[in-house]
């Protein structure tokens, strides 16, 4: 019988395996939450070290795999300004741990994401589209706050939202901004032998769930109205912080 990823016991690897198609469905529909999701869960049951390069896999598959519905909704502008606010921030917010902790860093970027989704859950929006300076801004801010503490899609997804964007543009702008980011990600992880060959024997027992969640959260997204899918961005957000001050709390 082969074994189970990071030797798990069943039960262990069934919380991991509900956490992966909760997360999957969340990125089928939104675009983003996967690995946010994902190491929240598996950090119940495993080293985070473990989990977290499983989730960059996993999520430049399911980019993959999105690719073909969302190509033509991609704007390539936006994301690649995006992402190269993001390059110039990663090391920024690897740099800012030298000062602070990555503990209350955490806490800081939590609170902010939900007090702003709330915010925004009440009928708050930009009154006008972010132009060039502020898209890579954003990009600045998520990069930095990836490099100390790996939230840096939340604000993103709080940035589509608070613009109004398309869901279908939103969506697919999110998909190609985590297939470019996590790509560079997954690469640095490798080159430091933290994603090795256990990660891909974890990521091809998750594959069939990723496919799953990935094929419900599609159809769902179809028949969605513009302000459900806000609603549901902005819970999830919401939702999500909630984990990171839990756990922060340890609570979790």
């Amino acid at each position: 019988m082969t074994a189970l990823p990071f030797d798990l016991e069943p039960g262990a690897f069934a919380i991991l395996a509900l956490g992966l198609l909760v997360a999957a469905f969340s990125r089928g529909y939104s675009g983003f939450g996967f690995s946010a999701l994902v190491v929240a869960s598996g950090s119940l049951v495993t080293d985070p070290i473990n989990v977290v390069p499983l989730a960059i896999v996993l999520e430049v598959i399911a980019s993959v795999m999105q690719a073909f519905g969302v190509w033509k909704q991609i704007d390539w502008k936006r994301v690649g300004l995006l992402c190269a606010g993001a390059l110039v921030g990663n090391p920024l917010g690897i740099a800012l741990l030298t000062y602070l902790s990555s503990g209350s860093l955490r806490v800081a970027i939590a609170v902010f994401i939900m007090t702003a989704s709330a915010v925004l859950l009440y009928g708050w929006h930009l009154k006008r589209r972010t132009g060039i300076a502020g898209t890579a801004l954003v990009g600045l801010g998520s990069g930095t706050a990836n490099g100390a503490t790996a939230l840096g899609g939340l604000p993103v997804a709080l940035f589509f939202v608070a613009g109004r964007e398309e869901p279908a543009v939103m969506r697919a702008n999110l998909v190609a901004f985590f297939f470019l980011t996590d790509f560079y990600a997954g690469g640095l992880l490798a080159s430091q032998g933290i994603l090795n060959l256990e990660t891909l024997h974890a990521a091809l027992w998750g594959l069939p769930l990723l496919i799953v969640g990935l094929i419900a959260g599609g159809r769902k997204f179809i028949g969605t109205t513009p302000e459900a899918f806000r609603r549901f961005v902005l819970v999830l957000l919401i939702a999500l912080s909630t984990l990171v001050l839990a756990k922060a709390a340890g609570m979790v």
